[in-house]
């Protein structure tokens, strides 16, 4: 039986693509390394899977005293990477990047690693790695290229997807923030919710602990959950940051969608280059940050009901699966 280990975590983003591959290895044993934060949490539900723990070391974006302790952090990660990967000897690691896949990729020694890259730019781990990966697989057909073992597959999605069932009688709006939550975004809907549900339900994903107490009809919060196809079979309108998984979902969905994507400066620009190619192929329609406020968000979900998005059906999940089995 072959042996898999799993990795990424750290943000919903890099857990549900490994998440969607269990279907497609589930004649393997499969391990998963993690730290102690959302990853540990998504995956206590399957029993197929063996977790383990390690300490992970975050990169924190721009001037931080806790930038310095990263060396000393990541010691000890690699450490607790290298014992667990010794004691399981996989045939196989797949990462799906972020701070968490470094340590465990980086401790691989002499074997295979492969990774996925969501966004249209390579993220910092997946740049440290890329040297040491059989393949590196992406969702975007123009990151692959340039690089020597870049693999076009697509996005991974999850294929129940698109098995939910639509519960709403009334028109529907999904507001998300990413797995963290979006305050810019929760904001900036809570000056305008008393409009928005005299036109619209509105189911709001706020983001881990960020549920607030403003309640009225038509207005539903979650913090966050892992069961999407139901929330997507109720949305007729979504307002979403521009992370690649969910412009990936949105996409083979067909769904009407208001991206707003995290600016440079709180992430490294990749949300924007991810915005701007799914609105150049119509597939989404695109707001500036910067521009956000709630007149303007009405204006634009005004004009989206009569958007109609391009059509996209891009899923890379059994190729991605396929490569794994294959080394």
């Amino acid at each position: 039986m072959k042996k898999i280990v799993l990795t990424g975590g750290g943000t919903a983003g890099h857990v549900m693509p490994n998440i969607a591959l269990l279907p497609y290895l589930n004649n393997c044993e499969i391990h998963y390394i993690g730290g102690n934060g959302i990853e540990k949490e998504l995956l206590s539900g399957y029993k197929n899977v063996t977790y383990h723990e390690i300490p992970c070391v975050k990169y924190i974006r721009g001037v931080s005293m806790k930038n310095l302790l990263i060396p000393f952090k990541l010691i000890k990660s690699l450490s607790a990477a290298r014992k667990i990967i010794k004691e399981i000897k996989p045939d196989v690691i797949f990462t799906k990047g972020g701070y968490v896949s470094l340590p465990v990729a980086l401790s691989a020694g002499k074997i295979p690693v492969i990774t996925h890259e969501s966004d249209m730019s390579m993220g910092l781990t997946n740049k440290l790695i890329r040297r040491k990966c059989k393949y590196v697989c992406t969702a975007f057909d123009v990151t692959a290229t340039g690089i020597k073992n870049g693999v076009y597959t697509g996005a991974i999605l999850r294929r129940e997807l698109r098995t939910g069932t639509r519960k709403s009688s009334s028109p529907t709006l999904l507001v998300m923030g990413g797995s963290l939550g979006s305050a810019a975004i929760n904001n900036c809907l809570s000056e305008c919710l008393k409009d928005l549900t005299k036109k619209y339900n509105v189911i709001h994903i706020v983001g881990k602990g960020n549920l607030s107490d403003q309640a009225m009809p038509h207005y539903k919060q979650i913090e966050f959950t892992s069961s999407m196809a139901d929330v997507y079979a109720d949305a007729d309108l979504i307002i979403s940051r521009g992370g690649a998984n969910s412009l990936f979902e949105i996409a083979a969905l067909g769904k009407k969608a208001l991206i707003i994507p995290l600016p440079k400066g709180a992430s490294r620009g990749d949300q924007i280059e991810n915005a701007a190619y799914f609105s150049e192929r119509g597939l989404v329609k695109v707001l500036p940050q910067n521009e956000l406020n709630a007149e303007r968000l009405i204006k634009e979900l005004n004009a989206l009901e009569a958007f109609t998005p391009a059509s996209f059906h891009v899923d890379g999940t059994k190729k991605v699966a396929s490569l794994i089995l294959s080394v």
